[in-house]
């Protein structure tokens, strides 16, 4: 949902037709603008400077507004209609009588989409938006929009005068020198952004910026708090990367649910943006975009880095800082194995935008995975000075992998091509396998470990620096890195103590397959399958039979392949595929647990008992997974829902608990109570090399987190 909002618009007229220079000219927009939003009306007059003399101009603009040419010594010209997306457009020239650097029109008209709500009924993974409206719950207008000239092959600066209704505000990009009637940036943007709203304005300034919130409603605490935590974030990211490229950042409440990122503003919805842990998860991720994605800008045509790296020092820095990066890193790569099939995978260098979990599992966590790679590759330092270098040559400038790459080969004066040839240009993971393992001691009394290293997945192999941690009699494992160019490698390392445990990449430091046992059955799993049987309660009574029917056919489109059926109907449970069993009465649900009793979780027909909490029926809806009894490649799941009131939460709410394999809600909103992973069972890539009932745990050397490199 958190992503920056990327339209077909700017993908047309800026990306795809982006000079091998990757520079493009700067024009100017002087804008004053009426809004009347009980109208849906917007007046403007806009004075356009562009960066040399022309002998014409060619823009589009909304079908539904009246245009003037003002400037004289030009003639307007109307060459048809165009449209991009969901907005009928116009397209113009001027020309000029004579070469000219400045044209002034005025245009005037109404702009109402309505909103696209379809999202948020949890059948599909789209948020719900409108690429532009004018209405009394408030102005929403951007490039997708049309609202003002756009000229294509061009970046803008601007600066807007607003003429709004009573204690009104607006908020865009730059700077306000009048409390949100005037705005003003100077430096070189995609496109200009307008949002109005009768807001209540906080602010606080802070060493990299000013810090701004927009309410629709008094909120001085809950502004408070969004105010520090800009702050933070605004200086620790200036500290890591280099120095914020705005002269603000403001969290500003949307009318409907959102998590958009603009240049140094964020739109988030009205119950999002009040979620306690929004502020020191999501948040901070949209912040970092004023880095990456609004101040380097993305060449689409190779490839969207943007959204990985985002998410690699966002994200996945702030759980590293609490220790618990190897944690993500996993559940990373689980998602990536839960939704990402052959026939769905696809090369970075492909990747535009998220537009379902497929696209997010590929461009932002296999983007993710290849800069920890590299970041261990190159070493810390050198990773951190290859980022600042690539946000020093690129601010304001359209940037590709091949710019990420040079800076990073800038740094570590290293040649990069192959690696990001590798894990950029190519689809699939390496699948490892351990095998042949032993362990002897020479004459000399040192002793050897050695063992067969395969890549077991179809096609070319890929080219590896495998982490290996031995466990030996001594406190501490020991770190070792195999270097595995070809399908297979065999190793033979010596050791000065008695080996007691390999491991092969405990800390998921690879971009990889996971291995049998390194991941327990999710939520996820269940949802990226491509096949799915949904079996019904025939036993249960009328009324909650119906809802579970509708909320089976609610997600049945989310699969490939589905079949709805009551479980009266079938002799046994399914052999292939992913199965969801609804209903506590489910006649498959003791079979059901059968696959979890390695676990503590039981079910009686008053409570669910789970991890020695017990929880009663009363107001209970659940999810809860186990491995498939036949098919190892799927699972298994039983939701129960306990109440048509809590269906539309329910359905909506549970998508987003994916790497979970149980989570639990309480009452008709409902509201979460508890989610939680199953205990993984032994790894196939952790193996015990002695005879010991219970071996020494291997003790790794935590990895110290990139803020805590000296000097930050």
């Amino acid at each position: 949902m958190f992503r920056k909002a990327i339209t077909l618009l700017l993908l047309l007229l800026i990306s795809v037709l982006l000079p091998a220079s990757q520079e493009l000219p700067l024009i100017d927009h002087d804008l004053q603008v009426n809004l009347t939003p009980a109208s849906g009306g917007i007046e403007v007059e806009d004075k356009i400077q562009l960066a040399e003399p022309a002998d014409s101009i060619i823009f589009v603009l909304h079908a539904g507004l009246e245009l003037t040419l003002v400037s004289e010594g030009a003639q307007l010209e109307h060459l048809g209609h165009h449209t991009s997306g969901a907005v009928s457009g116009q397209l113009y020239r001027v020309l000029f009588h004579k070469p000219q650097t400045e044209v002034k029109l005025r245009y005037a008209g109404r702009i109402q989409h309505p909103r696209d709500t379809s999202g948020q009924n949890g059948s599909g993974s789209q948020p719900a938006g409108t690429p532009g409206d004018i209405s009394e719950q408030g102005v929403f207008l951007s490039a997708a929009s049309l609202w003002y000239p756009r000229i294509p092959k061009h970046l803008v600066s601007f600066s807007l005068r607003l003429t709004l209704p009573a204690e009104w505000l607006a908020v865009s990009q730059g700077v306000s020198s009048d409390e949100g009637t005037k705005w003003q940036e100077d430096s070189p943007q995609e496109e200009i952004y307008l949002i109005a709203a009768p807001f209540h304005r906080y602010k606080a300034h802070f060493p990299a910026a000013e810090a701004q919130v927009y309410l629709r409603s008094s909120d001085p605490e809950l502004a408070e708090r969004y105010l520090q935590a800009t702050g933070h974030y605004l200086g620790l990211y200036q500290r890591l990367i280099g120095p914020y490229p705005y002269g603000k950042f403001a969290l500003v409440e949307n009318d409907w649910e959102s998590g958009y990122g603009m240049p140094s503003f964020t739109l988030l919805g009205p119950r999002v943006l009040r979620f306690p842990f929004i502020l020191n998860s999501s948040y901070p991720h949209e912040i970092l975009h004023n880095w990456w994605g609004n101040g380097v800008y993305v060449d689409y045509r190779s490839g969207n880095w943007s959204e990985g790296l985002t998410t690699y020092l966002a994200d996945h820095l702030l759980k590293e800082q609490q220790g618990e990066g190897a944690a993500y890193r996993r559940d990373t790569l689980q998602r990536y194995a839960d939704f990402v099939h052959s026939g769905d995978d696809f090369p970075l260098t492909e990747f535009q935008g998220r537009h379902g979990e497929v696209s997010q599992a590929v461009g932002y966590g296999k983007t993710l995975m290849i800069l920890h790679m590299l970041r261990i590759k190159l070493g810390d330092a050198i990773f951190l000075a290859g980022v600042r270098r690539f946000y020093h040559d690129n601010l304001y400038r359209f940037a590709s992998f091949d710019d990420l790459r040079e800076a990073f080969e800038a740094a570590g004066q290293v040649d990069l091509k192959p690696f990001f040839a590798q894990w950029t240009r190519t689809t699939g993971a390496p699948d490892l396998n351990l095998s042949e393992l032993s362990s002897a001691q020479d004459a000399q009394g040192h002793y050897h470990l050695r063992g067969l290293l395969q890549q077991v997945q179809s096609g070319t192999p890929f080219e590896l620096e495998v982490p290996l941690a031995i466990q030996t009699t001594q406190t501490d494992a020991i770190h070792y890195r195999l270097m595995m160019t070809e399908r297979e490698v065999r190793f033979d390392i010596q050791l000065e103590h008695p080996p007691l445990l390999l491991s092969v990449d405990p800390d998921f430091d690879l971009f990889r397959s996971l291995a049998e046992g390194e991941s327990p059955s999710s939520i996820s799993q269940l949802f990226g399958a491509e096949l799915m049987t949904l079996i019904l309660p025939s036993t249960a009574d009328t009324q909650e039979k119906a809802y579970l029917q509708r909320l089976a056919e609610a997600w049945s489109g989310r699969w490939k392949q589905s079949t709805i059926v009551w479980d009266d109907k079938l002799n046994r449970l399914p052999q292939t595929g992913a199965v969801l069993l609804f209903g506590n009465a489910n006649r498959f649900a003791k079979l059901f647990f059968q696959q979890l009793a390695d676990q503590t979780v039981s079910l009686s027909p008053q409570e669910l008992s789970i991890e020695q909490q017990r929880y009663a029926l009363t107001d209970l809806s659940f999810a809860l997974t186990a491995a498939h009894p036949t098919d190892k490649e799927h699972g298994i799941g039983l939701v129960n829902v306990a109440s048509a009131a809590a269906l539309n939460g329910f359905a909506r709410k549970l998508p987003h608990y994916g790497k979970y394999s149980y989570t639990l809600f309480r009452g008709d909103a409902p509201d979460k109570l508890l989610a939680g992973q199953w205990q993984r069972s032994a790894s196939a890539l952790n193996i015990q090399l002695t005879a010991q009932e219970s071996p020494p745990p291997l003790h790794l050397r935590p990895r110290q987190a990139l803020t805590e490199l000296p000097g930050l």
